[in-house]
Order: structure tokens, then sequence, then C-alpha cells
């Protein structure tokens, strides 16, 4: 009787095991998809710190159709990656100064500072988001103010 008992917690402990994996496995996949869905703008917009211009495609998850001038993601990913592989395009600074929620539109602004082959720039950034009809904050424009903008000739 022992060994039928302890075949069968056996039986149960591998079969609870391969169950926690699967929980895990699905639960990661939710926990993922659910973080798009609840992000903030602001969260939105540390994503974008954190994957562009590294990781193209995480990257194009997180805009409109309309920030990608109207492509696919697919198309803007070919489009774009190259040109920003080429230029050499690195964040070296990206701090959220303001951010302003109304209805499902939202701005927020960066004081960044961008470092490329043609030299570094300290810049503002106006990220304009906006509320899909999924419920997730997508960027739709980005709008970039450099010092030289305010200078005169």
């Amino acid at each position: 009787m022992k060994s039928k008992g302890k075949g069968r917690g056996v039986v149960l402990w591998v079969a609870g095991t391969y169950l926690a994996i699967a929980v895990s496995v699905a639960g990661g996949g939710m926990a993922e998809s659910q973080e798009l869905s609840f992000s903030t703008p602001r969260q939105v917009v540390e994503q974008w710190f954190e994957v562009y211009p590294g990781n193209m495609e995480r990257a194009a998850e997180l805009t409109t159709t309309a920030f990608r001038e109207g492509v696919s993601k697919e198309e803007w990913i070919a489009l774009r990656g190259p040109y920003l592989r080429d230029l050499q395009l690195k964040y070296v600074r990206a701090k959220i100064a303001h951010e302003k929620m109304v209805g499902k539109e939202a701005h927020v602004i960066v004081h960044a500072h961008i470092v490329t082959l043609m030299g570094d720039q300290p810049q503002d950034e106006l990220y304009v988001l906006l509320k899909n009809p999924e419920g997730r904050w997508v960027i739709d424009q980005v709008e970039v103010y450099t010092e030289s903008f305010n200078t005169g000739p």
C-alpha cells in the first residue's frame, strides 16, 4: 500500500509541476498583455526609451499607424531600422519633465540628450499619445525642440 501511495504522490507531484509551469508560462503572457493594456502614458514613454532604437519590433508596438506615417509595422521597421543604425542614434539621457492627460489624449514632455554619428544634442521632446480602441496608450506624434530652435541667425 505504501508504494501505491508513494507512486500516486509522485504522479501528482509531476502533474502539479507541469501545471505550475503551464500557469507560469500562460500567466507571463497575460501579464505582458495586461501591462500593455493598463500602462499609463508615462510608462509607455519610459518603455519607448528602453526599446528605441535597439528593438524596433517592440517600438513599433508602442506607436500608431499615423506615427509610422501610414505604413505597416513591418515596413516601418524595415525602413527606419537601417537608417537609425547608420545614424548610430543613442539616448544618453531622457527625463520626463511633465505629463498631462485630457480624455483620450496625453502629452508627455521629456528633457533628452541624444548622441548620433553627427554629434550630440540636448533636446526637449513632446510625446502625444492616444488611447486606442483596446484601451492602450500609444505614441501618435513626437515633436523635437533643440536648443538651436530658439537662437536667431
